[in-house]
């Protein structure tokens, strides 16, 4: 019984561990913490790193779907979803007259598929 149950956790580890922690979660985690508020300089520097990362999933998720319309849909539709949530962080937004406004019209230019 006890060589049976430390097979089973063997197993049971071998399987947690070989899970991967998906490229967009990791280069979210690599763009770093949120800076203090008042360090514009390092606020832009991390926006733009979680940008990059963004486009970067929009970008794979393409590619695996590249030969279904409604997959790809969903890829264009979930980077822009992604964008909307971390709107209120871009620090050209705080500043703006209408904080959300540019930023939702940004999200949209950016992560809306193009015409064909």
């Amino acid at each position: 019984m006890g060589i049976c149950f430390i097979f089973l956790t063997i197993g049971l580890l071998k399987n947690v561990s070989a899970r991967s922690i998906p490229e967009y979660d990791l280069c979210m985690e690599a763009c770093g913490e949120d800076p203090h508020e008042d360090d514009f300089a390092e606020t832009i520097k991390v926006d733009a790193c979680r940008d990059k990362c963004n486009y970067e999933e929009r970008n794979r998720c393409l590619e695996k779907h590249k030969h279904s319309v409604v997959q790809k849909r969903e890829c264009w539709k979930s980077a822009l979803d992604r964008c909307i949530v971390r709107c209120g962080d871009y620090p050209i937004c705080i500043l703006s007259t209408t904080p959300h406004a540019l930023c939702l019209e940004m999200c949209r230019y950016s992560h809306t598929p193009p015409m064909q």
